[in-house]
């Protein structure tokens, strides 16, 4: 009995005990702080110090710890942004033995992030929980690592954005080159064929249209996007502008969101609140939106082979989220 208390009042100590902290700069142009306390080492990398807005960081946070020593995942929620980084991609492995040691584990948190806010910033301070199990009862301790700095370079230059307008000119006339009796014949025109049109429409018994469900609609869109054509051109831009308008005039119709007119943030704080759409598939579409927006802002160019897995995505979302699926998983 007199051991265990002394065993406890050891590791007491231990975590109560300052934590170690050291920010440095790495020799492939990232950033690193490393924080200890007791059995614990946390190490927070980011893979560069500078970059562009809307290209991509990769964080890595590795806790080290000795045997019998479990950290509490996740180490970094997911679920919201990281100080002004937006989170794409979390890849977590856990528990795993130390590479070449014979004893001590290794918990990994891989995550990739992009920012649209130019200037200084900095990759916020984590708190790390840990259990010590090697003492009865376990001893619960926290880790608080320090923040890494980092610089998000704006696509305009300091002297482009600081340029003087070019003084305004005066109103300029404009002279029509056809006379109205030319604009009267086209107007004529006009109206005749929308008249004929209307007529041959009534006579082929067209007067119906059978409407679209949201989900019907989104698959035609999509599969006439895929083949657009714009892929193969290249065209990227375009192609995602109209993968997400496809995508948000369904989650619209699907589940009455304001998808359409609403920014990324917007439609993601929206998603957030209601009860919709699974914690699983908001953040699988918060993902897509955001790599999207990298394409359609930030002039990113991903691969073709990127573009036809988006549409693939988009597609699957569709048929997850359609009412036969989502009230069939329910019966």
């Amino acid at each position: 009995m007199m051991k265990s208390i002394t065993i406890i009042l050891a590791l007491s100590a231990t975590l109560l005990t300052g934590c170690s902290d050291n920010t440095e700069q790495t020799a492939d142009g990232g950033i690193r702080t490393t924080s200890t306390r007791g059995p614990v080492e946390i190490v927070i990398k980011a893979d560069r110090r500078e970059l562009e807005v809307g290209r991509s960081l990769t964080l890595l946070v590795e806790a080290i710890v000795e045997d019998d020593v479990i950290i509490r995942t996740p180490m970094v929620n997911t679920n919201t942004t990281i100080g002004s980084f937006n989170i794409l991609q979390s890849d977590a492995r856990s528990n795993l033995p130390l590479p070449g040691k014979d004893t001590g584990r290794v918990w990994t948190q891989r995550l990739l992030l992009d920012s649209f806010q130019a200037g200084e910033t900095e990759i916020p301070s984590f708190t790390i929980n840990f259990d010590d199990r090697r003492s009865d009862p376990p001893v619960n301790g926290t880790v608080a690592t320090d923040p890494l700095p980092i610089e998000i370079i704006g696509l305009i230059s300091a002297g482009e954005s600081d340029a003087q307008l070019r003084e305004l000119r005066g109103p300029v006339n404009m002279i029509d080159p056809w006379p109205a009796w030319i604009w009267g014949l086209i107007a004529v025109g006009i109206l005749t064929a929308t008249i004929i049109t209307i007529l041959l429409v009534r006579g082929r018994g067209l007067q119906s249209v059978v409407e679209l469900s949201p989900e019907e609609q989104a698959r035609r869109d999509l599969a006439n996007l895929e083949t657009s054509g714009l892929l193969e051109q290249q065209a990227l831009q375009p192609f995602y502008f109209r993968l997400t308008d496809i995508l948000r005039h369904y989650i619209e119709g699907r589940f009455g969101l304001r998808a359409p007119r609403a920014t990324t943030a917007e439609f993601l704080s929206e998603m957030g609140h209601s009860q919709v759409l699974t914690m699983e598939q908001q953040q699988t579409l918060g993902q897509f939106l955001r790599s999207a927006d990298m394409v359609k802002f930030a002039r990113h160019q991903p691969p073709v082979e990127t573009g036809q897995a988006a549409l693939e995505q988009a597609r699957f979302f569709v048929d997850e989220t359609t009412t036969e699926q989502i009230e069939g998983g329910g019966s």
